[in-house]
């Protein structure tokens, strides 16, 4: 495939993805930003990033040995 072929192939995908995009409905901000504060609001307790963890073991991001100095 020649160099012209293949650039063609490249912005014809790039074509199609915008095409993809633009036909997305769409909504204003201010709409979107209630939506999310009332996910939020009700999903407050099940949050962990906000509540933390109820025991430390439950926590994945736990280091899991100490360092070792050699």
């Amino acid at each position: 495939m020649s160099k012209f072929q293949e650039n063609l192939q490249q912005h014809r995908k790039i074509v199609e993805q915008l095409k993809v995009e633009a036909s997305m409905e769409r909504m204003p901000v201010s709409e979107a930003i209630e939506e999310m504060k009332k996910f939020c609001e009700l999903h407050y307790e099940g949050d962990v990033l906000i509540n933390g963890f109820t025991k430390q073991n439950e926590n994945p991001f736990k280091d899991k040995g100490g360092c070792i100095v050699l």
